[in-house]
């Protein structure tokens, strides 16, 4: 620590109470000259600087050469410094995105501006993957690095995706980003969300309308039907569907069970996608059943039963019919006009004529103004099952053609 020097004590103005100390400071040290060249930042410049040092220093020496010691240690300080300087640039060129290298630093670069490339990366390209060494086990970031470093094309073409996905919505905010996402999973076909003020805050009601006329509390597998594969209520190919996407988005993978349900296997990717303390609820769409009545007269030549069978597929609940869930949205009004042109799309129609077109319950006939208005909440279910009447129905009947 540096000491400080003795005041003194003076008296000015010849009043002998009016003194002051005063400590004489030593003058500051006199200023470096900087004439260190910063632009040196290889092997060269290093060792030309310090050689021009040594000849500023020692101009009484002539000669210097390669077996000098002051020349030896030049170089060494040189190479040590080359070195340093090559790992300053690494440094910074791992920084940032369009000059990194590395794989991990392109990794963690991308994750910073939201692009998971674990997340985004092709599973069955990384099972292509070589074994890693016996005995060590890898991390789903490790093995995305490995597989860049065996294919640099993959990497650039991720450096090149992130920036451009850097707007992408990575969560639910608004009611049209609840809706998008839910119909994302396969086994939503329609999502309707809407706001609902609870008396404290606002909680945010999804109806969902789920494939094959399910519901949310619906047990998905029998518990007497054998557990292997897809549920017994679900198709084979919705399943594989389900399971891929659950893989994609790293969502918890269903187990087949008699505790599965709709609601169950929406709420994980509820909760991935949810704004910090909002709440999302789900609740079963609002069908609106329909009753029509179809008269139809078949061209000479067709069998009335093949006829009326080829009939029942075009208004069927399944894959590809007329009341298939989710191919009506919510809200969208169901047309005699509609009706009639996919009964005449059928070979062997000849005439058709609806006789009753309304809405199940205490509702009024609507063949003559051929429109059946359906809530905005509300989407138009026509199941025509057995023992199910409140789900819709229909009727056909089949005169002229050939009878069989």
């Amino acid at each position: 620590m540096a000491e400080l020097p003795e005041p003194t004590l003076t008296f000015d103005g010849g009043c002998p109470d009016c003194g002051e100390r005063i400590a004489q400071l030593p003058p500051p040290p006199p200023g470096v000259r900087d004439d260190f060249d910063w632009i040196a930042r290889d092997y060269d410049s290093f060792r030309l600087f310090m050689m021009q040092e040594l000849a500023h220093r020692f101009p009484e020496r002539r000669r210097w050469t390669p077996a000098d010691i002051e020349v030896v240690i030049v170089e060494l300080l040189a190479a040590a410094l080359d070195r340093t300087s090559h790992a300053l640039d690494v440094v910074q060129t791992e920084r940032f995105l369009d000059s990194a290298r590395r794989p991990e630093s392109v990794r963690r670069l991308l994750r910073l501006i939201g692009y998971d490339a674990v997340q985004r990366a092709d599973l069955d390209k990384l099972a292509e993957l070589p074994p890693p060494p016996a005995g060590e086990t890898e991390t789903p970031e490790e093995q995305i690095e490995r597989f860049w470093r065996l294919n640099p094309a993959e990497m650039e073409r991720a450096r090149a995706d992130g920036p451009r996905l850097i707007g992408e919505q990575l969560r639910m905010v608004t009611l049209t980003d609840h809706e998008t996402v839910l119909t994302t999973h396969p086994l939503v076909a329609r999502a309707r969300a809407r706001l609902v003020w609870t008396g404290a805050w606002n909680t945010i009601l999804v109806s969902a309308l789920l494939e094959d006329a399910l519901t949310l509390d619906e047990a998905l597998h029998d518990p007497l039907a054998p557990i292997g594969g897809a549920p017994s209520k679900l198709r084979p190919t919705l399943w594989e569907e389900i399971l891929d996407f659950h893989r994609d988005y790293r969502l918890e993978t269903p187990v087949v069970s008699e505790n599965l349900t709709g609601r169950r296997m929406l709420r994980g990717l509820i909760e991935r996608y949810r704004m910090v303390g909002s709440e999302v609820f789900l609740e079963n769409a609002t069908p609106a059943a329909i009753v029509f009545t179809l008269s139809i007269r078949a061209k000479p030549g067709f069998f009335r039963s093949e006829l009326k069978q080829a009939l029942a597929e075009v208004f069927s609940s399944g894959e590809g019919g007329f009341f298939e869930p989710g191919r009506l949205d919510f809200g969208d009004d169901v047309f005699a006009s509609d009706i009639i042109e996919a009964v005449m799309a059928v070979e062997g129609v000849a005439v058709a004529c609806l006789n009753r077109f309304r809405r199940l319950g205490p509702y009024p006939d609507r063949t003559t103004a051929g429109i059946i208005e359906i809530g905005d909440a509300e989407f138009a279910q026509c199941l025509n099952q057995r023992g199910a009447p409140e789900k819709g129905s229909y009727r056909l009947v089949v005169n002229g053609g050939e009878v069989a």
